[in-house]
């Protein structure tokens, strides 16, 4: 299944690269106490002590522990250590991959993953592992207008480079410094810095801007790029970069009758998965969506509601352009029915959507990066999948199933009728 593959692919990748650390010297190595595979038998915990490089504990350092397993399981859970700088996370009995984040202000960061298809001990969680965190250094700028002003209120998010000899460290340093809700804003000056960047000349960083106001980052350094700041600018403070004002994008999206239609998704552009930033907004009570400032372009909108047939339109951005308004249409019904070279049916295949109308903005995927859209992903234990409120025209899929030969790039178009679909082993 391609568009499966490359979405867990994609899904890993991402999380090993963002998440996945840099390896220090002697001084950072964690202590791992010697574990067996008996250990990873029935459930258990395991013991995380943080301390600084001085062997004393750092008492509220965070931790953030990702768990994928089989069974159900607590998933992604965030702990603060002690004042003895100890936690303990809880495991389920069997483990595919097990990823912990460790941080603390002013220190650098610092990730631990065990995962046996990437690690020969993998498979071997020990009962305790330690964290050595060490001291991060400053670095910072300025972002300012196309006039030369100061913008207050930027978001800065900085992310460091992993280097290949790296992913088999582990602990390695951190790869996000400050994402999400960690990232810097800038003040009145339009300054900002971060104090847990690691020492050392090999050490690249790069960083992504947004504000409310001005053209975000599309994609990781490609402002500091442009404005040609590198990270020994950064690291005196004294790099510049310059964001430009852009253009709303907004509209409202109604039902035949012209009520709105309220937590709809929309989307610009073709493939919001690999793209980074707000590609996807909701729609409010009013049925009223709102981009944040986007550059002149001739872009796609995509439209998403649970009931009602997603619709695309193209859209050209100039400073005068009206609201780009939508009002849907009761969708079809897709049905497929999943059976084996016998005719018995194949239960809980996967049903992915490959593409639609020449993109890949229509989606059924869960995944961070995007915002669910509640398009149905599974068939169920009879093998049949059914999506009530399918497109009127032609939508290709992927289809897959564990013990069976995916099926890629296959084309249905929702009549209402069931259609038969073999699977082979």
């Amino acid at each position: 299944m391609r568009r499966s593959c490359r979405l867990l692919f994609l899904s890993l990748l991402l999380i090993s690269f963002a998440c996945v650390d840099r390896a220090g010297g002697a001084e950072q190595a964690s202590e791992q106490p010697q574990s067996t595979e008996a250990q990873t038998k029935g459930k258990r915990t395991i013991q995380i002590h943080v301390v600084g490089a001085d062997g004393k504990p750092v008492g509220g350092a965070g931790l953030h522990a990702a768990i994928w397993a089989k069974e159900p399981a607590k998933g992604n859970r965030d702990y603060v250590c002690d004042a003895q700088g100890q936690a303990t996370v809880d495991l389920p009995k069997e483990i595919e991959i097990l990823r912990i984040w460790a941080r603390s202000d002013g220190y650098v960061p610092l990730f631990a993953q065990w995962w046996s298809k990437t690690q020969a001990d993998g498979h071997l969680i020990p009962e305790q592992f330690t964290f050595r965190l060490t001291k991060g250094t400053v670095i910072g700028g300025l972002v300012k207008n196309q006039a030369g002003q100061p913008i207050e209120g930027a978001k800065v998010e900085v992310m460091r480079h992993v280097r290949r000899e790296e992913q088999q460290t582990r602990p390695r340093f951190g790869t996000w410094l400050a994402e999400g809700d960690a990232a810097r804003i800038t003040d009145a000056q339009g300054r900002w810095t971060l104090n847990n960047v690691p020492a050392g000349d090999e050490v690249e960083v790069s960083v992504k801007l947004s504000h409310p106001d001005y053209i975000s980052d599309p994609g990781w350094g490609v402002m500091q790029k442009a404005a040609n700041v590198t990270t020994a600018l950064l690291r005196q403070q004294t790099g510049t970069i310059v964001m430009a004002r852009g253009i709303c994008v907004t509209g409202a999206v109604t039902d035949p009758k012209g009520k709105p239609v309220v937590g709809a998704v929309v989307v610009w552009g073709d493939d919001p998965y690999l793209m980074w930033g707000s590609q996807e907004v909701r729609t409010d009570k009013r049925g009223v969506y709102r981009f944040p400032p986007l550059p002149p372009a001739t872009i796609s909108l995509t439209v998403m509601a649970e009931g009602w047939a997603p619709e695309l339109k193209k859209i050209t951005i100039t400073r005068e352009n009206p609201p780009a308004d939508f009002q849907l249409e009761p969708g079809k019904t897709l049905r497929l029915r999943f059976v084996d070279d016998s005719g018995k049916p194949v239960p809980e295949v996967s049903v992915g959507i490959e593409g639609w109308r020449g993109g890949k903005s229509l989606y059924n995927h869960r995944h961070p990066n995007v915002l669910t859209t509640k398009i149905p992903v599974k068939a169920d234990k009879n093998g049949v999948y059914e999506w009530k409120w399918a497109p009127h025209d032609q939508v290709e899929y992927n289809f897959g199933k564990e013990g069976y030969r995916p099926i890629e790039a296959d084309a249905y178009r929702a009549d209402g009728q069931e259609h038969e679909v073999e699977l082979w082993k």
